[in-house]
C-alpha cells in the first residue's frame, strides 16, 4: 500500500471509530451527520432541531459536518465515515446503479430547487435559449441534471467552467450563466442589486428529490431512524414558522451569507417544501410516484441502464402519521 493510501485509510478508521464511539456522549445515540453544503437556509430545520435540543430530547447525539469542498457524500456514507449524508435524489439513484446501497430516509425539498442563473438584462426566453446560447457557463459537468439537460437539448454550445459555488465570476460577467440554489444565489444577488432570471429545471421535467437524507441500508436501527426523523420533522416545522429566529445562529456558521440572504432564501424555500403532498404525508415524507418518474426521466436519458423499484429506495417510519 503506498503511503499516501495508507494515510487515507487510517484517518478513515480513525472517523468511523469516532462515529461509533458510545462513550463520547454516555446515555445518548450518536449519529455523523455530513451535509453536502455550507451551512444555508436548505439545512434550516436540522440546525433548528440541533439548536432548540430536539436531537439530544429524543435521545440523539447529531453531529452536523459541513461540508470541506467537493466531499463525495454517498461515498462517504457507503464506507461509514458518517452514519447519514445529504445527497440529491438522482445522485443516490446514480450511486446505486454503480453498486452502492443507500436508502432515503428524509427529503428537505418536495421539488427540486435546482436551476440556472443568468442576468436579466438580456435574458434569453427559455433554458434551451440559455443552455445553446454563448458565453460561460459554470456548472458541475457530471452531476446526473445536466446529463439530462444534454439529452434533452443537446450539449451546450456555451464554455463550460466548474462551478465551485462563488458568485465573482458571475458579478463580473454579465454574460455568464450558472447553476444555482433558487434559494441561495439568487437572494444573494437581491442583497447585490443585481437582478438576475432564474430557469428552474423542474420546468422541464427533472424534479427529483432534493437535498435527501440517506443512510447505508441496515446502517441504522429502527427505532433510532424514528426518532431522527420525527426530530427533523419538528425542526423543520419550527424552521418554516419562524426562519428568521434560527438564521443568525447558522449565518454565524457561515460568515459569506448574511442573515438578510437567508431570510430571503428561507422565503423562496416556502413553495418547494410547504406542498399539497408534505401537508397530507408529513414534511420530508416521499412519494414513490415521484421516485419512479425520477428512474423514467434518468432511464430515458441513459443515466441510469436499471429501473429500480421506488420500495427499495425509502424507508419511511412515518408514512402514515404526522407530528
Amino acid at each position: 500500500m503506498k503511503p499516501i493510501r495508507w494515510i487515507l485509510a487510517l484517518v478513515t478508521c480513525l472517523m468511523v471509530a469516532t462515529c461509533n464511539d458510545p462513550t463520547s456522549a454516555p446515555g445518548l445515540v450518536q449519529i455523523r451527520l455530513q451535509l453536502n453544503w455550507v451551512p444555508e437556509p436548505e439545512f434550516g430545520g436540522i440546525y433548528a432541531a440541533e439548536f432548540d435540543g430536539l436531537f439530544r430530547e429524543a435521545g440523539l447525539e447529531v453531529e452536523i459536518i459541513k461540508d470541506p469542498g467537493g466531499a463525495a457524500v454517498q461515498q462517504m456514507i457507503a464506507q461509514g465515515v458518517c452514519d447519514a449524508g445529504i445527497v440529491s435524489g438522482d445522485q443516490l439513484l446514480q450511486f446505486r446503479e454503480q453498486g452502492g446501497d443507500l436508502v432515503a430516509i428524509y427529503s428537505v425539498f418536495d421539488h427540486t430547487p435546482y436551476g440556472i442563473m443568468v442576468h436579466a438584462a438580456g435574458a434569453p426566453e427559455t433554458l434551451k435559449e440559455v443552455w445553446q446560447g454563448t458565453g460561460i457557463l459554470a456548472i458541475e459537468s457530471g452531476l446526473p441534471i445536466w446529463k439530462f439537460v444534454d439529452a434533452t437539448y443537446g450539449a451546450s454550445t456555451r464554455k463550460q467552467v466548474p462551478y465551485g459555488g462563488a458568485i465573482a465570476q458571475f458579478l463580473s460577467d454579465p454574460t455568464l450563466a450558472q447553476q444555482c440554489f433558487v434559494t441561495s444565489e439568487p437572494p444573494l444577488m437581491d442583497i447585490q442589486k443585481v437582478p438576475v432570471k432564474v430557469f428552474s429545471v423542474s420546468d422541464i421535467g427533472f424534479d427529483p428529490y432534493s437535498a435527501v437524507v440517506a443512510i447505508r441500508r441496515d446502517g441504522m436501527k429502527p427505532e433510532v431512524q424514528k426518532k431522527f426523523v420525527e426530530a427533523m420533522q419538528k425542526g423543520w416545522q419550527r424552521y418554516m414558522a419562524n426562519p428568521a429566529q434560527y438564521n443568525p445562529r447558522i449565518a454565524a456558521l457561515n460568515p459569506a451569507m448574511a442573515v438578510e440572504a437567508m431570510n430571503l432564501g428561507a422565503k423562496r424555500m416556502q413553495p418547494l417544501l410547504l406542498t399539497p403532498w408534505t401537508a397530507e404525508h408529513g414534511m420530508g415524507s416521499m412519494n414513490p410516484a415521484r421516485w419512479q418518474a425520477m428512474i423514467d426521466v434518468l432511464h430515458s436519458a441513459g443515466v441510469i441502464k436499471t429501473r429500480p423499484d421506488p420500495a427499495v429506495l425509502m424507508q419511511w417510519p412515518l408514512a402514515s402519521t404526522k407530528p
